[in-house]
């Protein structure tokens, strides 16, 4: 994985998360899935500068753990924590090596998979997550779907892929957060069916997918917005349990 992107972009990934479209979709949708998490042992994946981590503090998880492989952004993260305390704690790691940090009730992961280059590493990340879950725990991830570029794009929702490289287990995109300036940034493109063999194969007992849901108009993203973005969603929502 890209270890050093996240570090380069810093602070301007937290414009794209506070304004895009996209972000604001996944963000309602997580919350929606996750339900009531007072009380629970929550594990953040892929948190980059804490937004979800801090999301499931204030909602009562105990504790609320981030982990991210990019130390820019964990330093973010921890910014955040002192700057309005909410008791959250933070991890520097590659998920797919990952520790065990605890036996937690809920993993969260937004747009974590697609940045495993290969299948090994894919599912070395479903197994780092499924040993540090309870028997009773579960998986809510968001992840992206197969971006109709060329022929479409996602620009309406403030991210645009720009070049599909073919090669390896995945395609290879090339595409940038709509900043101003465009952050750019890589992914690879994994089809859901391959998500769903690597959680199976790491021993998640059940796979499920529940399309991405919008939120309510406001003065940022209106209703013709939201159903344009339901025609062609960017994400979807991904849960896997373990018993």
């Amino acid at each position: 994985m890209n270890t050093q992107q996240y570090d380069r972009i810093g602070a301007r990934f937290e414009e794209s998360k506070s304004t895009a479209a996209f972000s604001a979709a996944d963000t309602h949708s997580l919350l929606l899935e996750i339900g009531d998490v007072q009380g629970l042992a929550c594990l953040d994946l892929a948190c980059g500068y804490g937004f979800n981590t801090r999301l499931l503090a204030e909602r009562g998880a105990r504790p609320a753990m981030g982990v991210d492989i990019s130390p820019e952004m964990i330093r973010l993260a921890r910014r955040h924590e002192r700057e309005r305390p909410l008791g959250t704690e933070y991890v520097v790691a590659d998920v797919a090596a990952m520790p065990v940090l605890g036996d937690f009730d809920l993993a969260t992961a937004v747009y974590l998979f697609n940045y495993a280059p290969a299948r090994t590493a894919l599912r070395a990340m479903f197994e780092r997550i499924r040993a540090n879950l309870t028997p009773t725990g579960r998986l809510v991830a968001i992840v992206p779907n197969q971006c109709p570029f060329p022929d479409a794009n996602w620009d309406a929702f403030d991210v645009t892929v720009r070049e599909r490289v073919p090669g390896g287990d995945a395609p290879l995109l090339k595409a940038a957060f709509l900043t101003e300036p465009p952050t750019p940034y890589e992914f690879y493109e994994w089809q859901h069916p391959d998500l769903e063999r690597a959680a199976r194969a790491a021993g998640f007992t059940s796979v499920a997918w529940r399309p991405i849901t919008t939120p309510p108009a406001d003065e940022h993203h209106d209703e013709a917005l939201w159903t344009a973005y339901r025609a062609t969603p960017v994400s979807s929502v991904l849960i896997c349990a373990t018993g």
